[in-house]
C-alpha cells in the first residue's frame, strides 16, 4: 500500500513543478466522507489553497460517473474494491487509505435489530459499501428474527440517516461520522470499510493538496470526525 508521502514523491517526479494554479480541484467524495472533507477543504482554503468542487453521492454511483469521463481529480471512495477494479481498468493511478470507516446504529440499541416490528433504514448494498456492511451485520444469526423485514434502502449512508432524522423509520445503520451519539457496531460483524482515494488526474495542485491531506493537522480532524486512522 502506497503512503501519502509515496504519492506525493511519485506526483513530484512526473509533473511539472511550479504553484498551482487558481483552477478548483475537481473531488468526487463518497457521501459518509463529505463533511469531513468539506472541513478539510476549507481548512486548506484559509491556508492559501486553491478552490475546490466537492461532487458527492454513494461510491457505487460515482465509481460510475467516473467510468463516464466525469472530469475529476481525485476520488474518496468508501471501500478500497472500488478503486482497485477502477485501478484494473486503467482508470486512475495512485492510491492510499485515508480512514477507517466505523458503521452505527441510531435510534435504539443493538437488540432492537432483532425486532422485526422496528423499521430499518439501510444504504444500498448494491451502491455503498456502508450498505454492504449493514447487510452483512443484518445476516448474523443473531438477527434472524427479523429476516422477513424489508430495510428502507437509501441511495447512500447520507440518505439513510435521513430518512431516520425525518421520523420514517426507526433505526438506521449509518457512519458513525455521521451521528457522532450513535452505538458502534462491533467491528468484527461486517468487513473492514477500508476508505481508499485515488488520484485520476495528477497534476501539481494535486500534490500540494495531497500533502495537506497527509499532514497531522488533517489526521486528527480525521479522528475528531468519528474514523480511525489509517495503518
Amino acid at each position: 500500500m502506497l503512503t501519502m508521502s509515496r504519492i506525493l514523491l511519485l506526483l513530484i517526479l512526473t509533473c511539472c513543478a511550479g504553484a498551482w494554479a487558481e483552477a478548483p480541484l475537481r473531488v468526487a467524495v463518497a457521501a459518509n466522507f463529505r463533511a469531513t472533507l468539506e472541513h478539510i477543504n476549507q481548512a486548506y482554503r484559509e491556508r492559501g489553497g486553491p478552490p475546490i468542487r466537492v461532487s458527492s453521492a454513494s461510491t457505487g454511483v460515482l465509481a460510475t460517473q467516473i467510468r463516464h469521463g466525469a472530469p475529476f481529480d481525485l476520488f474518496f471512495a468508501a471501500d478500497r474494491h472500488s478503486v482497485s477494479t477502477l485501478q484494473a481498468d486503467g482508470l486512475g493511478g495512485e492510491s492510499a487509505c485515508y480512514a477507517l470507516g466505523q458503521l452505527a446504529l441510531v435510534g435504539g440499541t443493538l437488540g432492537d435489530l432483532a425486532n422485526p416490528d422496528k423499521s430499518l433504514a439501510i444504504a444500498n448494498p448494491l451502491a455503498a459499501p456502508y450498505g454492504q456492511a449493514a447487510a452483512e451485520v443484518l445476516a448474523r444469526p443473531r438477527f434472524a428474527s427479523a429476516a422477513g423485514r424489508q430495510p428502507v434502502r437509501g441511495a447512500s449512508v447520507l440518505q439513510a440517516y435521513q430518512f431516520w432524522r425525518a421520523g420514517g423509520v426507526d433505526l438506521a445503520l449509518v457512519a458513525q461520522s455521521l451521528a457522532p451519539e450513535a452505538q458502534p457496531i462491533p467491528r468484527d460483524w461486517y468487513s473492514p470499510l477500508q476508505q481508499y482515494l485515488l488520484v485520476l488526474r495528477p497534476s501539481p495542485a494535486v500534490g500540494a493538496y495531497l500533502q495537506w491531506l497527509g499532514s497531522d493537522t488533517v489526521r486528527q480532524m480525521i479522528i475528531d470526525a468519528g474514523y480511525q486512522p489509517c495503518p
